[in-house]
């Protein structure tokens, strides 16, 4: 991922804009995607500022870690969406935008004039793009959605509690905020494309993206085999017992020798070839019948021998596994340092900024952070300028507390 701070971004979504109505993860970090491939993201957020800006430490230059890594790459309007000069400011930016990304609950947008309908009528090439929890109709459409209500709802909390005596367990991140993100941010770049590629439809559409609908469909695909063909009398999903971390002498290993080939390999790395003649382990069949037994053997072998020398001995023979890490230590990886996976980058208030680089590697048309994230209304003069809203409007507007201004 390129730096390019103060440079034109050369990405493949350079030309496009997006209007970013969104606090929080889901639809910032969604957002931020399209800015790292170079579109022209203006974010708009309350006077005050998006929750994100204050409730983590620490804070440096006006910015919070929490907001800095789902912000990037966009520009600051800071405006009063409850007052009807705030909404016009909208509806002009909408007049030439590319996206309009919002996650409001259901309703609330077309409640302040600002939906698919109203915007739709003033730019046919719109694409709005909605991310909600549970969608925008429907029995739950009117609830707020945090990502823990929608882990829980999806199922995959028992599947993550069983192993822990069937107690339902949260996977501890925002994982449904983050792969909506992703989900959406696809879909939004696949909307463009139907507009815009030859024989295209010339017009935009609305893009609804629930939080619940994106969960599943990221989590669920290896869970539904059992349930793939109706009616059957499978038991329930169950999770994959097969998935366990392992410990050495001085830590954890985790990795997977489920194929034959890979199961011959770990028992010579491992000086346990007897399990190669035990019953119930000799064949993937066997083996994919009850999991315990033979994971149960492979872990008491692990614990003879320490992290480096487990490694060492698995990878002479081919067998995938990889040290457990912390955060840090992943920063500090090889390989994490060989692909850039975080970069360091210098902001002129706040110092060095570390940042978890755009995951697509486009060898023509790369990435870039070409600018770090905003401070509160730090471009709100630019881009009402860029509108064609006069000086004096923008004092105006500015001194009647309709905009905020750094």
């Amino acid at each position: 991922m390129d730096i390019k701070l103060d440079g034109s971004p050369e990405g493949p979504l350079t030309g496009i804009k997006v209007i970013d109505i969104t606090s929080m993860i889901t639809g910032p970090l969604c957002g931020q995607q399209f800015g790292d491939l170079g579109a022209d993201v203006i974010k708009i957020e309350p006077l005050h500022g998006e929750i994100s800006r204050w409730m983590s430490p620490p804070q440096e230059g006006g910015l919070t870690g929490f907001y800095s890594q789902v912000n990037r790459n966009k520009r600051s309007l800071a405006l009063d969406l409850k007052s009807a000069e705030g909404i016009a400011v909208i509806k002009k930016l909408a007049a030439s935008a590319d996206i309009v990304l919002e996650n409001f609950r259901g309703g609330v947008p077309d409640r302040l004039g600002i939906g698919y309908d109203d915007l739709k009528a003033l730019n046919e090439r719109l694409i709005f793009l909605s991310i909600t929890g549970f969608g925008p109709t429907g029995p739950y459409s009117h609830r707020p959605a945090y990502d823990p209500i929608a882990q829980g709802l999806v199922g995959g909390c028992y599947i993550q509690g069983e192993p822990f005596g069937g107690k339902p367990q949260l996977i501890q991140s925002a994982i449904v905020d983050k792969t909506t993100a992703l989900t959406a941010a696809g879909v939004a770049i696949a909307a463009l494309y139907a507009r815009d590629r030859p024989g295209g439809t010339g017009r935009g559409q609305r893009v609804d993206v629930p939080m619940i609908d994106a969960w599943a469909a990221n989590s669920l695909p290896d869970m539904m085999p059992v349930d793939t063909f109706q009616p059957n009398g499978l038991p329930p999903p169950r999770p994959l017992a097969v998935l366990r971390t392992f410990a050495t002498t001085d830590g954890y290993i985790v990795g997977m020798a489920l194929q034959d080939n890979h199961f011959q390999g770990l028992c010579r790395a491992l000086e346990c070839e007897e399990l190669l003649e035990t019953p119930g382990m000799a064949t993937l069949g066997e083996r994919v019948a009850d999991f315990k037994p033979w994971l149960d053997a492979v872990e008491a072998a692990i614990a003879k021998f320490s992290t480096d020398d487990a490694l060492r001995r698995l990878d002479e023979q081919g067998v995938p596994f990889g040290r457990v890490q912390t955060i840090r230590e992943f920063q500090e990886d090889p390989q994490a340092l060989h692909n850039r996976t975080f970069f360091d980058a210098e902001h002129p208030d706040a110092g060095t900024m570390r940042y978890v680089r755009y995951p697509g590697h486009l060898s023509d048309t790369p990435a870039s952070l070409h600018r770090h994230p905003p401070r509160l209304g730090e471009h709100s003069r630019e881009i009402l300028a860029d509108a064609g809203y006069s000086e004096e409007d923008v004092e105006r507007m500015l001194a009647e507390g309709v905009i905020g201004s750094l």
